[in-house]
């Protein structure tokens, strides 16, 4: 793909070839090989129920072996390399992009028989104007502010009236006073302060503001409302002291043990909050914005899956994404992704923040709006990272945070030119 030169890429893909497997599909006595890169890590429940849902595929259809590749430390390299060198998997996990990043390399999904499933909310993030959409979604991610219910109740916080900045600030401030650490994140986890950007970013842009950025025009200044704002939190004390050291594993265990408030953090980080404390209670609340009510952010998540357009077995790739889609195994990979599920026929799975998603939805009828990065940033989700990072620790100031994405944002256009 882009920046990809061909020597470097053939070069890449050499490497890569050695460290995932094979590359593609293959066929052996007459039974066809399937590789699919599942971006899922190894031991993870995602993993462990795609291992199980395999095998049942597998009884059914002995001609056919899915070869499923544990997730890595650069997933979504090794599916740019493997792209470069014209080689992909038959089927990988597109991990939010199967729209807006591999739409050219994956084979159209709107005419299974599935497809009309997909849930109205769904449209807006899987298909393109035409109606068209690459890829079996099992859930769609909806997320607000992650929240420990009886840490806010022990510092006199009600989560239902923050519907603004200041009211969060102030919370915030409660929290701290009662000891509590107001928000946790962590730079071992790059998605941890990411998503503070992400999701905090769609309601400081007023709609002018979002169609400038859109057209290619990047204000530092508009972007600085953002990044004052977490600088400011920074200087008040807000953040875990241990910021700098602090794994996913702490901070979740700060959360677990109701000795913090806040966490912008997807759903599924709950699960790893729980294996700490099973009966910690957590709730999720909308994001604040300075552009009118609060709203959640929605997106594709970690569990859609497409087929390489070029697979050599992309019938019996499909097959097996028709089988997953099938609503009884669809409901397996929904029930650990803790999310929303994507297509009807299958029960979402909130676990224990269904209560306070159903009252933000259903009675208060909550917005959505699409990930930031994705519709307005794309491929500057690292840079939003690094610079929030920079914030929180001091080493930005509001202006140079703001400079470095704009920097990346003017580097990533001249790229496109």
């Amino acid at each position: 793909m882009k920046g990809f030169k061909y020597i470097a890429a053939a070069a890449c893909c050499v490497l890569a070839a050695g460290s995932l497997g094979a590359c593609g599909s293959s066929s052996s006595g007459g039974k066809q090989t399937i590789e699919f890169m599942t971006m899922q890590s190894s031991g993870t429940p995602q993993l462990k129920v795609l291992q199980k849902l395999t095998k049942k595929f597998e009884d059914k259809n002995p001609d056919i072996h899915i070869k499923l590749d544990p997730g890595t430390n650069s997933n979504q390299n090794d599916i740019r390399v493997r792209l470069a060198g014209h080689n992909p998997p038959d089927i990988w996990a597109t991990h939010g992009w199967s729209r807006d990043r591999y739409a050219n390399f994956l084979e159209p999904m709107q005419d299974r028989p599935w497809a009309k499933r997909l849930k109205p909310l769904g449209k807006d993030v899987y298909k393109t104007k035409d109606g068209k959409f690459y890829a079996l979604p099992a859930d769609i991610q909806v997320s607000g502010i992650m929240y420990n219910e009886t840490a806010l109740s022990k510092a006199g916080v009600d989560p239902k009236s923050i519907d603004t900045w200041d009211a969060f600030q102030q919370a915030c401030t409660k929290l701290k006073s009662s000891g509590i650490t107001p928000i946790v994140s962590t730079p071992k986890d790059m998605g941890a302060v990411g998503d503070i950007a992400d999701y905090i970013l769609p309601g400081i842009y007023s709609q002018s503001e979002l169609k400038q950025l859109k057209s290619g025009k990047f204000d530092s200044k508009v972007y600085e409302r953002f990044s004052s704002m977490v600088s400011q939190w920074a200087k008040d004390g807000y953040f875990n002291v241990d910021y700098t050291s602090a794994t996913p594993d702490d901070i979740s265990r700060l959360m677990a043990s109701d000795k913090a408030g806040f966490y912008f953090r997807a759903n599924g980080s709950a699960q790893l909050i729980e294996s700490y404390n099973p009966k910690v209670k957590l709730g999720m609340m909308p994001i604040p914005s300075d552009q009118g009510k609060p709203y959640f952010s929605t997106g594709e998540d970690m569990l859609t899956f497409g087929v390489s357009k070029t697979s050599k077995s992309k019938q019996a790739a499909i097959k097996y994404i028709d089988f997953l889609a099938e609503s009884e195994n669809l409901q397996e990979l929904v029930n650990v992704s803790m999310n929303d599920s994507a297509l009807t026929g299958v029960k979402s799975a909130l676990g224990q923040f269904q209560p306070t998603f159903d009252y933000w939805t259903k009675q208060q009828k909550t917005r959505t709006v699409p990930f930031f990065d994705r519709t307005y940033l794309p491929g500057l989700y690292s840079t939003m990272s690094k610079s929030t990072d920079g914030l929180i620790t001091g080493q930005l100031t509001p202006q140079e945070a703001a400079g470095q994405v704009q920097t990346a944002f003017e580097n990533a256009k001249s790229k496109k030119q």
